[in-house]
């Protein structure tokens, strides 16, 4: 007899989040989380660079710190896809990433963010110059908590830096896992065998889709002109965290299609572009998602809406 597999909706509010938020040299020291708690992948951090501001999070992986080439990944935490208000530790959460993102424009000279779940118009949006600068703490915060309005860290940075925006969603993949949380979080789906399985499939995909896209992100912008040196930095869901460091720790890319699946779907084994081309990736999550379980939990719950989308 089969048994149904049973999803939380709060679990599945989570799973929303991530579609809609729209080492120094040596050896690395990644950490190791368990597949299914990211929350306790954020232990004793790594030795930061001398000039990172610890107030702002934690480096929890950093590997080829002397690649002429690097990404910063920042994890993140976004609003609510239901009510679009900001969940406990939400607003912070963004405050930070908006200060890491300013930190990192300041000491690494970055002109390029690939947000999660961008999609604009355009597939790349460059950096526009004459942006206004540093938000005020009492306005950035403001800013961030006024749920009036759709806004965000990386927009926030975008409009005040005038950072270049460039997508590296793959749209299919984005729109299918979108649509597949939707039913189960309005419908019976999440009932049926292997709605779990084939859920955590397609965001594993979306992940490595989008993390393959990023070497080429950056020449692209770096062949152009449009940015100076062959950095960026990268925004993405705290959920996504687990599998992120397990992609960058064996250098792989290994997804095998669950029995549940329809026909016409592939497996996946494939090399990390960005580990094989032996670019520099470093890994921050905001302090406030560091500090204590509970409000990591509670961050994690809540997800974002990008109007749109």
């Amino acid at each position: 007899m089969t048994v149904p597999v049973t999803i939380p909706l709060k679990r599945l509010s989570l799973l929303l989040s991530l579609l809609l938020c729209l080492p120094a040299s040596g050896a690395a020291r990644p950490l190791r989380p368990a597949a299914t708690d990211a929350i306790d992948a954020v232990a004793a951090p790594l030795a930061l660079p001398s000039a990172f501001p610890p107030d702002l999070g934690e480096i929890v992986y950093r590997k080829n710190g002397k690649s002429s080439v690097q990404v910063f990944i920042i994890v993140n935490s976004h609003r609510s896809s239901g009510t679009g208000e900001n969940g406990p530790g939400t607003v912070q959460a963004q405050v930070e990433t908006f200060r890491i993102g300013e930190w990192l424009i300041g000491q690494e000279q970055i002109a390029l963010l690939l947000p999660e779940g961008f999609f604009g118009r355009e597939a790349t949006t460059p950096p526009v110059p004459g942006a206004p600068g540093r938000l005020a703490g009492e306005e950035l915060a403001a800013e961030l908590t006024d749920t009036s309005a759709f806004v965000n860290a990386e927009l926030l940075l975008h409009r005040n830096y005038g950072i270049g925006l460039q997508q590296i969603e793959d749209r299919a993949l984005y729109r299918q896992t979108r649509d597949r949380l939707r039913t189960g979080l309005t419908g019976a789906a999440r009932l049926e065998p292997g709605f779990a399985a084939g859920l955590d499939y397609l965001q594993k995909r979306r992940l490595a889709a989008m993390l393959q896209n990023v070497p080429e992100a950056i020449a692209g912008e770096y062949r152009l002109g449009r940015i100076a040196r062959p950095k960026a930095m990268l925004t993405i869901g705290l959920a996504h965290l687990a599998d992120l460091i397990g992609y960058l720790e064996t250098g792989r890319i290994q997804l095998p299609v669950p029995a549940t699946e329809d026909q016409g779907v592939e497996s996946l084994n494939a090399e990390l572009e960005l580990v094989r081309q032996e670019m520099g990736v470093t890994v921050i999550v905001p302090r406030t998602l560091c500090d204590g379980r509970t409000t990591l939990q509670t961050a994690r719950v809540e997800p974002e809406v990008i109007p749109g989308r």
